[in-house]
């Protein structure tokens, strides 16, 4: 009989063991869940919607309802699309010899970048560059450059007709800075439902 008591002991023992690891690091486990979340909620406000995302996916995890989580998460799905570089790093290898354009439209630039591009890569790359607006593309500029990726060359004609180039899968779109403002000031300022 002494020998079941001890049993019951030793067994009783083990259970408050095992009761007492998850009781010590049950609070461990949601200060890490709490600290994920800050972290992840000061990469949002920061603008580093990847980290934010990647951070806040942990929190949303382990608690699917928290509000704020699902705010920020369903912002950054809605307005900031993961950003496919493939087609910026293929126009970064190609360089260009020479570039010299004087008084042309932001239409013809493009043109003569696309031939030049062709030359420079004897054929395998052309550009696929798209003016979004006929006042865009009558825009002028001049340029001589020497030496020089196509990415840095399309940021250059970008900047001095006051454009902005966003690199889609496929082509580079070119658009004015007011569209750009524009937009994302309708995306803020959708009224709440």
């Amino acid at each position: 009989m002494k020998t079941h008591t001890i049993g019951t002991k030793v067994t009783v023992s083990a259970a408050a063991l095992v009761a007492a690891f998850f009781l010590v690091t049950a609070p461990a486990h949601s200060e890490d869940l709490n600290a994920v979340y800050q972290q992840g909620r000061a990469a949002f406000y920061q603008g580093d919607f990847a980290k934010a995302q990647q951070l806040l996916t942990r929190v949303a995890a382990a608690n699917p309802k928290h509000p704020d989580t699902v705010r920020m998460l369903a912002y950054i799905q809605a307005n900031h699309r993961k950003v496919d570089t493939t087609l910026k790093d293929q126009y970064a290898t190609v360089i260009l010899p020479k570039v010299e354009m004087a008084d042309v439209t932001l239409a013809e630039a493009i043109e003569g970048l696309r031939a030049l591009t062709k030359n420079a890569s004897n054929g395998k790359v052309v550009p696929n560059v798209i003016v979004k607006g006929e006042e865009l593309g009558q825009r002028k500029l001049s340029l001589s450059l020497a030496n020089i990726p196509l990415s840095e060359a399309l940021s250059y004609v970008t900047q001095l007709t006051s454009s902005k180039a966003t690199y889609d899968k496929h082509a580079v779109i070119l658009t004015t800075m007011a569209d750009t403002v524009t937009s994302t000031a309708e995306t803020t300022a959708k009224p709440s439902k």
